[in-house]
Formats: structure tokens, C-alpha cells, sequence
């Protein structure tokens, strides 16, 4: 098939007219070695995912991205733990669920804010910009957490992202065991960890079983794992069981709380409140725990912004830098306290809760911009982000060469740096179609 490289496919082929087939047929014979994976989208159309290309990023690239990563860790977790601690009214003010509170307000004090989390970042001329921190139920982590090295790996890159599944192992591990150290009654005898998300679901559920292949892969512990499909887990007054009535000690859930709560079994009864209050009750202990439901919510980037501007003693001169340097201007409302608009140009308009691009309008003062295909988050609070444009890239796809917007992300593991990766899209409202781009470092 001639010389290809990926991250730069050679210019001989590039530019022969029946490129494209060959691109395509290459895609997809590479990707398909994965079938744990989806490298191609399944449907009614046969969607392009994963790219066969991958966008080299300088060192201090990476480096800017996994500094930002850290600094806003820091900042947005010390302000979520102190509105934990507070009597609740903050938190109703941002939009937490009055039945959500209590769960919200429960702290396993020695496991990490957030075990695995996603930051997003539009890179600018001044370098990252924070978009949204995805804290509580990450997507993305095959993708950069292996088949980003898997790339590289195969095609003599160098790989951005090395020792992070290790990084992972071990985080994962430091949360299950401040979940069983907490739990109450102490736990006597071999405990059991379960991963969860809808069964049927390929994308979810290969994401927490990556997870548990990589604690069983890196660590040997004496407690036992397994997977299990949310609706095989029942709910009583004084545990969690899987279907063969195992109890679960602690659960690693890829399921959002704000979806949880609504839940309701059969018979009408809240069974997603009583697992709630399981936790609440520490009969259960639950990954990422309930603080990152609080860090999911975009509100806390608009008190961030709001604390940073009048010079809030919470934070340091160097840490308001470091806002005024990763943050971009976010309001909870669009108007001032005189009724004038707080922005002067373009504005985004997100949900507090709201996922893969739902709900997302892209405006000014006078016109909608952009908008979302679905409005399905539309009844939430909202925040309004300053917009700023994305950086875009020329690459190949399936279809030809196509001009993309990218958007930068880093995870954060156990307050910790860690993988980095990019997606793509044609939209400057990015969705869960948004192509998977694989980065690597300069050779």
C-alpha cells in the first residue's frame, strides 16, 4: 500500500485522485484489528470515528495543557469541598437538585476529589482556555489512555501519554480502598468492587471494563471485581446487590447522578434516591465520588469567575493569576446588575448538566449563531461562557479533506496530570460524532 505515515501521510499518495479509497480502506482494516473498540461508528450510515492521522504537539504543548490541568484541579476542587462543608444554600444556587443535596454534601475524606477526570480546553495564542471539566462520569479514556500509544506504538511515533495506564491502576486502586476504609459497618471478609454502566451500550460499557482490566492488569488486590449492567443491580434498604444477590462495597459507576436521581423502579418507588442514600449512609461508597457531581456543574466555573473578580481571599494573588490566565469569563446570568449585557461580542449558552454537545447555543447580542441539533437539556440552568474560536486543522478523512476545529483535552487522575488527546469536528459545537484524532510528539 506504499509508504504511509501516520500523523503525515506521504504527499506521493496524498495527492493521487483515488486517495480517498485507499484512505478508507486503510481506516478501517486498521481499526477493525480492535473490535473492543469503535474506531468506526455503528448506524444507519457507516460513520467515520477514529482517524487514520495523528497531529503532532510540541513538549511544552503538553506541558501547558497538563500545568492548566493541575492549577484548576486545585482551584475548583478547594471550592467545591468548602460549598460541601457550607449549610446547602450555595449549592441550591447552582443548581444542585434539592433531593441530590444530601447525597452532594457527603465526603469520603480520603479518596481523591475526582479518581479520573477530563479537562476541556480551546487552545488559544495565550495558551489553554478551560471549556469544561467533565469530573464526574468521563468518556474518552480508551482513546487516550490506550489506543492513542496504540497508534504511535504501531506506526514509530512517540507517544505522549507514557505510563499513564499505570497512573490510572494505581489511582483506581488509592479510591477503592478509601471507599472500603470508609464504609460503615467496617467490612469484614473479601470485598467486592463492581464496574457499571448500561450493558448495552458499547462505548460506555467498554470504557468501565477497561477500567477493571487495568487494575487487574497492573495491581493484585484481595478484594474481588467485577462487571455488572445497572439494571442487574438492585437496590435495598441496606445495600447494594448484583442480580445473584452479591452486595457491592463499592461501585464504579459510568452513569450520571443527574440522571440517577430519576430514576425509579417499576413499582414507582425512587430506587435512584435509595442508592443515593446508601452512600449518604456509607453502606456504600461510590467512584467518582459525590464532590464530582458538584465539580461536574459548569455554575462552579461561573463562581470561580465571580469569587476571582472580586478578589476573593480564598485564593491567593498567584492562584487569581492562574484564573485570569485558564479561565474564561462565565456568568450565570447574561445581564449585569444595571440589566446590560456582560459580553460585548459572542457568547456560549451550556447547560449546567448537559453532555455531548446538547443544548448549546452560540450567540451574540442580537442573534443565535450556532446551535445544538437537540435540545433535550434545555429545561436546566444555564451558564454563558465568552466565546472564543477553536483552532483548526486540515486532515483526511473518509470523505476528503476536511476541515476541522479542535478541541484539547487533559485527565486529571487522582488530582494528578495524565493523558492528553484531541478531538475534531466541523462544528464549533462538538458532539459525540466528533472524530477521535490521535496526537504524538515530535520525532
Amino acid at each position: 500500500m506504499g509508504v504511509v505515515r501516520v500523523a503525515n501521510i506521504s504527499m506521493n499518495y496524498a495527492n493521487r485522485p483515488d486517495f480517498a479509497q485507499h484512505y478508507q480502506q486503510w481506516r478501517r482494516s486498521y481499526y477493525d484489528r480492535f473490535p473492543e473498540f469503535w474506531g468506526t461508528l455503528p448506524g444507519a450510515g457507516v460513520e467515520e470515528y477514529a482517524l487514520y492521522s495523528a497531529l503532532t504537539v510540541s513538549q511544552e504543548h503538553a506541558q501547558e495543557l497538563r500545568s492548566a490541568s493541575t492549577r484548576l484541579y486545585t482551584l475548583m476542587t478547594r471550592l467545591a469541598t468548602l460549598l460541601q462543608q457550607g449549610n446547602g444554600q450555595a449549592l441550591l444556587e447552582l443548581g444542585i437538585p434539592l433531593q441530590a443535596l444530601p447525597y452532594c454534601q457527603t465526603l469520603i475524606p480520603d479518596m481523591a476529589a475526582v479518581m479520573c477526570g477530563r479537562f476541556e480546553f480551546v487552545m488559544t495564542a495565550q495558551g489553554p482556555k478551560l471549556l469544561e471539566f467533565n469530573a464526574e462520569t468521563p468518556t474518552f479514556v480508551i482513546e487516550l489512555f490506550h489506543m492513542n500509544g496504540q497508534v504511535c506504538a504501531d506506526f514509530g511515533l512517540q507517544d505522549p501519554n507514557p505510563g499513564c495506564q499505570v497512573q490510572l491502576a494505581q489511582a483506581l486502586r488509592a479510591s477503592i480502598k478509601a471507599g472500603l476504609d470508609w464504609l460503615e459497618p467496617a467490612h469484614s471478609g473479601k470485598a467486592h468492587v463492581v464496574f457499571s454502566a448500561y450493558a448495552d451500550r458499547k462505548e460506555e460499557r467498554a470504557t468501565v471494563e477497561y477500567y477493571h482490566n487495568v487494575l487487574t492488569k497492573f495491581m493484585v488486590d484481595t478484594y474481588r471485581t467485577s462487571f455488572c449492567g445497572l439494571d442487574q443491580l438492585r437496590v435495598t434498604h441496606d445495600g447494594l446487590l448484583t442480580a445473584d444477590g452479591e452486595r457491592v462495597d463499592v461501585l464504579y459507576k459510568l452513569y450520571p447522578t443527574e440522571h440517577l436521581m430519576l430514576d425509579e423502579a417499576p413499582d414507582g418507588s425512587p430506587v435512584g434516591l435509595a442508592l443515593m442514600d446508601l452512600v449518604r449512609k456509607r453502606r456504600l461508597a461510590v467512584i467518582n465520588p459525590p464532590v464530582s457531581f458538584l465539580l461536574q456543574n459548569k455554575a462552579l466555573v461561573a463562581l470561580l469567575w465571580a469569587l476571582h473578580l472580586v478578589g476573593s481571599e480564598i485564593f491567593s494573588s498567584t492562584e487569581h493569576a492562574w484564573i485570569e490566565q485558564y479561565v474564561l469569563p462565565t456568568y450565570l446570568d447574561p445581564l449585569d446588575a444595571q440589566n446590560r449585557p456582560v459580553f460585548a461580542g459572542r457568547f456560549v449558552v451550556k447547560p449546567i448538566y448537559g453532555r455531548e454537545g446538547v443544548s448549546i447555543t452560540i450567540r451574540d447580542s442580537h442573534e443565535v449563531l450556532d446551535m445544538s441539533e437537540s435540545n433535550l437539556y434545555g429545561n436546566q440552568g444555564m451558564v454563558y461562557q465568552q466565546y472564543v474560536e477553536l483552532p483548526t486543522t486540515t486532515i483526511q478523512t473518509e470523505m476528503g479533506r476536511t476541515e476541522v476545529n479542535l478541541v484539547h483535552n487533559c485527565f486529571v487522575v487522582a488530582g494528578t496530570p495524565s493523558a492528553i488527546g484531541v478531538r475534531a469536528s466541523r462544528r464549533r459545537i462538538f458532539d459525540d460524532n466528533a472524530y477521535f484524532l490521535p496526537i504524538c510528539l515530535p520525532i
